[in-house]
C-alpha cells in the first residue's frame, strides 16, 4: 500500500512539473528562418532547430504563429511563454531570458526597383529621405541605436507592409532580411518592384530564442545544453546548410 501511495504521489509531482514547464512557444513569419512552404507546412531554418530541441528534451509544446508585436507583448507579460527568432540586442537584453545562438542574421536595405540609390556606408544610408521600418521590429531599434533619424516609423501591423510604401514611393528604403524580402514581396503581389542593396549589409547580427524573464533557470539550461548538442553533433550545421 505504501509502494502504491508513494507512486500515485510521483505520478502527480511529475505531472505538475510537466505542466509547469509547459512553453507557449511563439513566431513570426520571417524567412528563410520560419514561413509556410507550398503545402502550408511550417518550416525554415529556426523551425527546425527549435523542433531539434524539443526532439532532445521530449517537449510536444506547439509552435503558434502570431504577429511580431503580440508575441513582443505576450513573452513580456506571461511566464512559461518565449517568441524567436528574436534578435538579441542591449536594448532587449534585461527583458528576457536567451537560448541560443540560434543562427546568424545578416540584414540588407531593400529600394524600389529601378531605384538609382547607391550606398557605400551608413553615412550614406543617413542621408536617404525616408527609411521604412515597424515599431518593436528589431530592424527598427537596431537602427535607432545606429543613430538613425531619417525613420518613417510604422506604428503597429506586419513589417512586410513597408513593401507598398516603397513601391509607392512613400518611404526610399526598407530593411529586411535578404531572403525575408523576396519573400513577401512575392506573396504580395510585388515580385520584381523592390530589389535588394546586396553589397551593403546594415548589420550583422544573432537570432535567439527568448522566454519571459520569469523562466526557471532550470528551463533555460535545459534548453540551452539541448541545443548545445545539437551545435557539437552537426546537427545545426546540417541544417543552416540546407538554406543556403
Amino acid at each position: 500500500m505504501k509502494q502504491v501511495i508513494l507512486l500515485v504521489v510521483f505520478l502527480i509531482a511529475s505531472n505538475l512539473l510537466i505542466a509547469e514547464e509547459k512553453i507557449n512557444l511563439m513566431t513570426e513569419i520571417l524567412p528563410p528562418f520560419q514561413y509556410y512552404d507550398e503545402e502550408k507546412v511550417l518550416t525554415g531554418i529556426s523551425i527546425e532547430i527549435i523542433d531539434g530541441i524539443k526532439t532532445k528534451i521530449k517537449s510536444n509544446d506547439p509552435i503558434k504563429v502570431v504577429p511580431w508585436s503580440r508575441g513582443l507583448k505576450i513573452v513580456k507579460k506571461k511566464g512559461n511563454s518565449a517568441l524567436f527568432s528574436m534578435l538579441r540586442t542591449p536594448e532587449r537584453e534585461e527583458f528576457f531570458k536567451w537560448v541560443g545562438p540560434l543562427v546568424d542574421f545578416s540584414v540588407v536595405f531593400f529600394k524600389k526597383s529601378g531605384s538609382p540609390i547607391q550606398l557605400s556606408s551608413v553615412k550614406d544610408a543617413k542621408k536617404i529621405r525616408k527609411i521604412g521600418v515597424t515599431k518593436n521590429v528589431g530592424n527598427h531599434e537596431m537602427l535607432l541605436a545606429m543613430g538613425f533619424q531619417n525613420l518613417d516609423v510604422l506604428q503597429s501591423g506586419a513589417d512586410e507592409k513597408n513593401i507598398k510604401k516603397l513601391v509607392k514611393g512613400r518611404i526610399d528604403l526598407w530593411p529586411t532580411t535578404y531572403f525575408g524580402g523576396l519573400y513577401n514581396a512575392k506573396k504580395l503581389g510585388y515580385e520584381g518592384m523592390i530589389e535588394p542593396i546586396v553589397d551593403f549589409p546594415v548589420f550583422e547580427g544573432q537570432l535567439y530564442l527568448a522566454f519571459n524573464a520569469k523562466t526557471k533557470d532550470s528551463v533555460i539550461k535545459k534548453w540551452q545544453i539541448a541545443l548545445d548538442s545539437l551545435k557539437l553533433d552537426g546537427t545545426l550545421k546540417k541544417i543552416v546548410s540546407k538554406y543556403r
